[in-house]
C-alpha cells in the first residue's frame, strides 16, 4: 500500500529547520555571534532592510511553522547566496540544496508561493493580526470592486440600560454609521438598515422610536440622525422585500470622492430582552453585521454600571454565508482581537476613525436621558472586517432571579 503524501505541517518541519541552521551559521560567519543589527547585515552583506529582517527572523524563529512566513523569495534567496558565494563556497551550496528541497515542499503543497504563503499564514498556531490585515485588506480591495462601493469606517455604538418599562428587562441605543462611504461603480445603490435583534422571549412588546423622530418623517421613516450625516442628506429609499424584511436602501450617488456620503441612523428599542436567562446557560449575542467594504469596523457597547456584574465578554465574528442568524460554533471565523474595556464615561471613547465621535456620544446620550457617567464602554475594532459576517460581544446571561428579589 502507498505511503500517503506528507502534509504541510510534517513537510515545512522536514525542511525549514536546515534552512534555519545555515541561515544562522551563514550570520553567524560573516558578522560574528550575538544580537545583530539589521543596518549590520545590510552594510556588510549588500542586502536591502526587508530581506535582512526577513533572513534575521527566519534563521532566530524557534518554531519552523512561525519561522516560514519569514522564508525569502528565490530573488531574495539568490542575493544571499551571492553574497556567500565570495566568502564561504561551501556554506553557499549546502544553502542552496537546502532551499530547493524547500521549493519542492512549495510545489507539492501550492499552486505557486503565494498560495503557500496563505496556507501557512491561515494555521492557528501561526495566524497573526498583522498577516490577517494583509489579507483582508486584499479583500477590502476586491470587494469593493465587485459591490461598487467602499466606506472608510462602519461604526456602531450600542448603549444598553435597565428598562423603565419593565423590570428586569433591557433597553437599548442603536446607533449605526457608515463614514466616507463612496461608489465605485455608477449607479450603485447600498442596504444600509437591515439589522436583526435576536431573543428568545415571545411577545415581548419591543418598541423601537427613532432618536430624530422629525428626520426619520422626512426620509419615509428611516431613522437618519440629520445631525451627523453629511449634507446634503444621502437619498434613501425603505422599502419591504417579498420575505418580509424591512430594507433602507441608500439611492445612487456619483463615484469616488465627489459622491462620498456619511450617514448616521439610529433607534432606541424598548423592553429588548431580558437581563437574565430565561433557560439555564443561555447567553446573550450582541451582534453588528459586516456587509459593507470598510477599513475599519469600530463597535461600541455601553453597559450600564447595574448590568451584568464581573460578566467575561468575548469576540466573536460569524459568517453569514450558510445564516444571517447563526451562532453556530462552526461558522466562527478567523478573525484576532477581543473586546476591549476602556472604562466609564464619555472621554474614554475617543477616536480618530468617527470624525466628531465625541459629540455624537454626547447628543445621544442627552436624547435619551441618561448619564454616561454611569456607562461602561467595551470596544471591538477590526481593520478590514470579513463581509459578510456579523461582529457579536458575546457573554452568559445571569441566571433569573428568585421570586422576591430584586433582578440586576
Amino acid at each position: 500500500m502507498p505511503e500517503s503524501a506528507p502534509t504541510l505541517e510534517e513537510d515545512i518541519l522536514g525542511s525549514v529547520p536546515a534552512i534555519q541552521d545555515l541561515v544562522a551559521e551563514a550570520l553567524e560567519q560573516t558578522l560574528g555571534e550575538g544580537e545583530i543589527a539589521l543596518a549590520t547585515i545590510c552594510r556588510d552583506l549588500g542586502l536591502h532592510r526587508k530581506l535582512a529582517w526577513q533572513i534575521r527572523n527566519l534563521a532566530y524563529t524557534p518554531d519552523p511553522l512561525a519561522a516560514v512566513v519569514h522564508m525569502p523569495t528565490r530573488a531574495g534567496m539568490d542575493a544571499l547566496l551571492n553574497t556567500l558565494g565570495t566568502r564561504s563556497p561551501a556554506l553557499r551550496d549546502n544553502l542552496l540544496s537546502a532551499y530547493s528541497g524547500f521549493e519542492e515542499v512549495v510545489q507539492r503543497h501550492a499552486v505557486d508561493r503565494s498560495q503557500f504563503d496563505m496556507l501557512v499564514e491561515s494555521h492557528p498556531t501561526v495566524m497573526r493580526p498583522e498577516a490577517e490585515s494583509k489579507w483582508r485588506e486584499k479583500a477590502f480591495l476586491g470587494n469593493s470592486f465587485i459591490w461598487g462601493v467602499q466606506v472608510r469606517t462602519q461604526h456602531s455604538l450600542n448603549i444598553l440600560a435597565p428598562s423603565d418599562a419593565e423590570a428586569g428587562w433591557l433597553d437599548l441605543v442603536q446607533v449605526r454609521g457608515l463614514v466616507g462611504l463612496q461608489r465605485i461603480r455608477p449607479h450603485t445603490r447600498w442596504i444600509v438598515g437591515q439589522s436583526v435583534v435576536r431573543t428568545g422571549a415571545e411577545g415581548t412588546g419591543r418598541e423601537h422610536q427613532p432618536l430624530d423622530p422629525e428626520g426619520a418623517a422626512q426620509m419615509g421613516g428611516v431613522p437618519v440622525v440629520r445631525e451627523f450625516c453629511s449634507q446634503p442628506l444621502p437619498a434613501l429609499e425603505r422599502r419591504v422585500s417579498p420575505d418580509g424584511l424591512t430594507n433602507d436602501e441608500l439611492l445612487a450617488a456619483p463615484v469616488g470622492a465627489t459622491g462620498q456620503q456619511t450617514l448616521v441612523t439610529g433607534e432606541i428599542v424598548r423592553k429588548l430582552a431580558p437581563a437574565y436567562g430565561l433557560e439555564p446557560g443561555e447567553r446573550a449575542h450582541f451582534g453588528a453585521i459586516s456587509r459593507t467594504p470598510s477599513e475599519v469596523f469600530l463597535f461600541d457597547h455601553f453597559v450600564h454600571r447595574s448590568l451584568f456584574p464581573g460578566i467575561e465578554r468575548e469576540l466573536c465574528v460569524f459568517s453569514e454565508l450558510n445564516s444571517p442568524v447563526t451562532e453556530d460554533e462552526s461558522d466562527l471565523l478567523p478573525v484576532s482581537g477581543a473586546v476591549q474595556f476602556l472604562g466609564r464615561g464619555l472621554h474614554v471613547a475617543r477616536t480618530a476613525d468617527v470624525p466628531g465621535y465625541p459629540t455624537m456620544l454626547d447628543w445621544v446620550f442627552r436624547r435619551v436621558g441618561w448619564d454616561p457617567k454611569e456607562f461602561e464602554l467595551h470596544r471591538v475594532r477590526i481593520a478590514f472586517p470579513p463581509m459578510p459576517s456579523t461582529v457579536v460581544i458575546r457573554h452568559d446571561l445571569p441566571p433569573q432571579p428568585q421570586h422576591g428579589k430584586k433582578a440586576t
